[in-house]
């Protein structure tokens, strides 16, 4: 897939997760879709809490996903640098209305260390 096509299937995806957030409940509300930045090691770390201290949930790969927590009036979830996000291991993305979408991790990860969000 080039990445013209990837940016537009995120883009065209993320359109589709607004579009559902009226109907999401306040637990799930989603702001964007953004992408994970690469790093030195090729990954970064999914946080059980807003911390480099706290335990590591997952290891997000370069590239993937991440949809960004919000809460009931949209703001994004954040603690001082760290976001809040929801990822799934496989790099697949699930709307609110998706059964798949309440399997996805929820953690912190730094926010330098996503990018562009659509």
């Amino acid at each position: 897939m080039t990445r013209f096509a990837s940016h537009a299937r995120r883009t065209a995806f993320a359109a589709a997760v607004c579009a559902l957030m009226a109907a999401a409940s306040p637990a799930l509300a989603i702001n964007a879709v953004c992408e994970v930045l690469p790093t030195s090691d090729g990954f970064a770390a999914l946080r059980a809490g807003p911390s480099a201290d706290a335990r590591m949930i997952a290891r997000m790969k370069t590239g993937h996903s991440v949809h960004l927590r919000a809460r009931n009036q949209g703001e994004v979830i954040r603690s001082g640098p760290w976001t809040q996000v929801i990822y799934w291991p496989n790099g697949e993305l699930f709307t609110p209305g998706q059964p798949e979408f309440r399997s996805g991790k929820i953690g912190w990860v730094a926010q330098r260390l996503i990018g562009d969000c659509g």
